[in-house]
């Protein structure tokens, strides 16, 4: 946000927007993909996680990476299988959806 020039600002002032209509057209549409980017890399380290997960949770409240666990623990391979499968291809999915946003948005891969 703060790379971005107040001369966008200035002129939106001088045309007579207000603020907020100032903000959602120019800011958001420029910062857009990068929060779109973050959102789904933050999502699928946290998919993924396990060390903190097996350590909070609770009966009940299972995140995936735990239910994972659990069915390893109790020898249910087919429902892992599964369940590991329904896992990858939502990966797969979020990680399609990020590299399409940043080959539209001119965001070089890292």
């Amino acid at each position: 946000m703060l790379q971005i020039h107040k001369e966008l600002e200035e002129s939106a002032a001088m045309s007579g927007a207000s603020w907020g209509m100032t903000f959602r057209p120019r800011h958001f549409a420029l910062v857009e993909a990068g929060l779109l980017a973050g959102w789904i890399y933050v999502v699928i380290v946290s998919i993924r996680e396990l060390s903190s997960s097996i350590l909070l949770y609770s009966p009940g409240t299972e995140v995936v990476s735990v239910m994972i666990w659990e069915l390893w623990q109790n020898g249910q391979y087919v429902e892992l299988s599964a369940l590991g499968v329904m896992l990858i291809v939502l990966l797969f999915c979020l990680v399609m959806v990020a590299q399409f946003v940043g080959k539209r948005s001119g965001i070089s891969e890292a």
